[in-house]
């Protein structure tokens, strides 16, 4: 059978008709099952509302110090946090101008806790909390107890010292928190002042002459120690009892590194 030429043209174009109509609908439906397959495989990041974290600074300014940090998300530009852990509060074994004179210490304990609430601010950050800039009110309690014995060297006579200091800080705070790949954090406490409750129980037993003397070099000893205590504290002396207390502006800083889970 012979075919003219324009029955072949007209053959040969259907079919290239016919081609390129199923080379489309084959590309579009490629990408369409590309799409598909993407959005599968393509999973959103998982929010980690939680975070562990470790204070660094109670290492440094306490003895056995060790403090966990929970904080928990609540919504974009917000997160409470709340901490706690033992530490103690070393006294000096020699007072300055008095015979006393202590061994190590005998006993000793201590433990804070404390809350804050933060507020991240939407000017300041980009990103969503818990990363950023911070500001929060705080709430904090530490609690010490250190007893000591020793020797008072005028008489040779065997004294013991029960010392406890409890302070109650209610203040505001400014920090910031590092995020790095989503998991771990810095988090540092840049400022926090506070009003602070102070009450120091200083009992010393076994000595002779002006106790209230002894005990308040005790407390000037302390101070000396520790001169931040000074600065705060001032020349507030204590009573016949052992006992001195007093509200003062406290300062509050911290860092910490943690895990976000």
């Amino acid at each position: 059978m012979k075919y003219s030429v324009c029955q072949i043209y007209g053959c040969l174009q259907k079919y290239v008709k016919t081609y390129v109509a199923l080379f489309i609908a084959l590309v579009f439906f490629a990408n369409a099952q590309a799409q598909v397959k993407d959005s599968v495989s393509v999973k959103p990041q998982k929010e980690h509302l939680n975070t562990l974290k470790i204070n660094l600074t109670s290492y440094i300014l306490y003895r056995n110090g060790f403090q966990l940090n929970y904080e928990r998300v609540l919504s974009h530009k917000r997160s409470i946090t709340a901490w706690g852990g033992p530490i103690q509060f070393p006294m000096p074994s020699i007072i300055a101008n008095t015979s006393l004179n202590f061994d190590e210490n005998k006993k000793k304990s201590g433990y804070t806790f404390g809350a804050d609430y933060r507020f991240y601010l939407n000017k300041e950050n980009k990103f969503n909390a818990p990363r950023g800039v911070y500001l929060a009110p705080f709430m904090s309690y530490y609690h010490f107890n250190n007893q000591k014995s020793g020797k008072d060297t005028a008489t040779n006579a065997d004294v013991s010292l029960n010392t406890k200091l409890d302070m109650l800080n209610i203040g505001g705070e400014l920090g910031y928190q590092f995020v790095i790949k989503n998991r771990f954090v810095i988090d540092c406490v840049l400022l926090g002042p506070s009003i602070t409750s102070y009450k120091w129980n200083i009992q010393l037993n076994g000595t002779t002459g002006d106790l209230n003397e002894k005990q308040q070099a005790i407390l000037d000893a302390l101070k000396e120690k520790y001169p931040l205590l000074k600065d705060l504290t001032g020349n507030k002396e204590v009573s016949g009892s052992g006992v001195s207390s007093l509200w003062s502006v406290g300062l509050r800083y911290a860092l910490h590194i943690g895990y976000r889970f």
